[in-house]
């Protein structure tokens, strides 16, 4: 009897414990890992506060920059064939925060898929133009920082929504009333 009764607390243990290891978040809850492959190819990115290059065409320049993000099957494996479950990660937004504060968060939508094993190009906008205006009599010297991007999105799963995927790059941003060459336009 006293051995049934060991034998049953044991397995009970056993139970709860496995209940607990289960119900966690593990580094393996999703099958494929956003990652960012190069933000403005890597560059430097000048953001200039006016374009007088043309005094009869003077406009404020929008900063957006090329992004190229990947798909890596978590655990290493083989990528997966297009148009199978969990063979694609959906971007679904971005975020942008300046290490200076220069230019105030910009959030913005894409829908960017990126398939198993590769890698996809968008774009996304750096700042808000009606803040250039404002810098254009306060900024006396270039200002550097450091934009923090985060992109969102899910592991596409048959059509549905899946895990929840988030990656993080940085770019160097400079930012000034840069000298403009006549371009001709």
């Amino acid at each position: 009897m006293k051995f049934n009764r060991l034998v049953l607390a044991g397995a009970l243990v056993l139970a709860v414990s496995s209940v607990f290891v289960l119900s966690g978040c593990t580094d393996e809850s999703t099958r494929s890992v956003l990652t960012v492959v190069s933000v403005n190819d890597g560059s430097t990115y000048y953001s200039d506060l006016i374009n007088e290059a043309d005094t009869a065409k003077i406009y404020i320049p929008v900063d957006e920059v090329k992004v190229t993000l990947g798909n890596v099957p978590h655990d290493g494996s083989a990528p997966l064939a297009p148009g199978e479950p969990f063979s694609e990660i959906v971007v679904t937004g971005y975020s942008v925060t300046y290490s200076n504060s220069i230019f105030t968060p910009v959030t913005g939508g894409m829908n960017l898929r990126v398939p198993s094993g590769g890698t996809a190009e968008g774009t996304i906008t750096l700042s808000n133009p009606s803040e250039k205006v404002a810098l254009l009599s306060t900024l006396t010297s270039t200002a550097t920082g450091t934009a923090n991007i985060t992109f969102t999105g899910y592991v596409r799963t048959s059509g549905n929504f899946g895990d929840y995927v988030t990656a993080t790059g940085n770019l160097t941003v400079q930012v000034d009333n840069f000298g403009d060459a006549d371009v001709g336009n």
